[in-house]
């Protein structure tokens, strides 16, 4: 079932915390909003679900306009962050709640929260109370609670914020095997956590500041993103930004020339340079930083420099800056795509991926 936004628009008084929002998201696609707190991510799920009303604009499921449909009719589940559960009822009765509420015949509620617990991996924990459960065993029932309807769309939002980082990893994977890869259904999930929304979806809106600043699968929006803010927030760790100034094909950074053809028609002046930290190589050219700190992961290490006043991140897995002294000076070469983006509107202006450094 497709869910589409047109122009939605919603104000918290004189604050717009969505902006002219036009999605559509196709049927059986899982697909992510991704932004940081605050970004109005949440509300615009929230809008989704009726649970708020869009100031302007029109909220679409399955090609039928919902603005004025209650959300007990609009055939969505809603799995919130805090799970919600009903902590004087045990596992089988918060899974069988809304079947009940639908007035849903005894024999087939039982046939069909024993189903979903299975599915879930809960058969063992039917009789106990949400307090007996560990927080990812929580998530699960919420999760059964949603499943056992079967909704048209799901709708979660944050749903794995709560759990340690490694039950989020098994669970993300969990979800979207189950949600996407086998029951099919149209999957709206709301994350800050870009490594969430890069791992598990068909296609990620960035959301920032209420407007949906890019649509697109996780490579594209990798690979090229539209501005800085996408640039900045897709990536770990994240992308350098850099003043630096473009003429006669060439790119300056300080008394660092860079040289390319792919510079050709674009406008002199200054601009942005991005580049990814697993695209700068500590060698006998390139960029001279002070370093100022390691971080040693285990697989590799996080170098953090300053070049010019600017900080500067190189990330290496062979850890061979593993032990530099601190405010000894390396250089740090480009061996990757470099992203330029405009000074003023912070827009990507060009990718330039074959160039020369001096």
């Amino acid at each position: 079932m497709s869910v589409e936004l047109r122009n939605v628009t919603k104000r918290f008084g004189e604050v717009a915390a969505v902006y002219n929002v036009n999605l559509r998201v196709e049927s059986g696609e899982f697909f992510v909003l991704l932004g940081p707190s605050g970004s109005g991510k949440s509300t615009l799920l929230r809008i989704i679900a009726g649970l708020e009303e869009p100031d302007e604009g029109e909220v679409i499921i399955g090609g039928r306009v919902v603005n004025d449909v209650d959300p007990s009719e609009r055939d969505i589940a809603f799995v919130f962050q805090n799970y919600a559960l009903y902590p004087h009822m045990t596992v089988y009765d918060n899974i069988a709640f809304p079947l009940r509420m639908r007035k849903v015949p005894k024999d087939q509620i039982h046939a069909r929260v024993l189903e979903v617990a299975s599915m879930l991996g809960l058969t063992n924990h039917l009789s106990k109370y949400p307090y007996q459960l560990s927080g990812g065993e929580q998530q699960r029932v919420a999760l059964a609670r949603a499943i056992v309807r079967k909704p048209r769309v799901f709708l979660l939002d944050e749903p794995l914020s709560n759990l340690d980082a490694k039950l989020r990893v098994k669970l993300r994977f969990e979800l979207r095997k189950l949600l996407h890869d086998e029951l099919k259904t149209t999957t709206i999930y709301v994350t800050h956590d870009q490594v969430e929304a890069m791992t598990m979806a068909d296609r990620v809106g960035v959301i920032n500041r209420g407007q949906l600043v890019q649509v697109g699968t996780p490579d594209e929006l990798f690979e090229k993103p539209s501005n800085t803010f996408v640039a900045g927030f897709i990536g770990t760790p994240p992308m350098n930004f850099l003043p630096a100034r473009v003429a006669e094909k060439t790119l300056r950074l300080g008394n660092l020339a860079i040289r390319s053809e792919e510079l050709e028609g674009l406008a002199e002046g200054e601009v942005i340079l991005g580049i990814r930290p697993q695209h700068l190589e500590v060698g006998e050219e390139g960029l001279p930083v002070r370093v100022v700190g390691v971080e040693r992961l285990g697989t590799g290490s996080i170098l953090h420099g300053v070049f010019e006043g600017f900080e500067v991140t190189a990330y290496s897995e062979k850890r061979e800056h593993a032990q530099p002294e601190l405010n000894a000076e390396v250089r740090l070469k480009p061996v990757g795509p470099l992203y330029l983006f405009d000074s003023r509107s912070e827009e990507l202006l060009r990718v330039v991926r074959s160039y020369r450094v001096e």
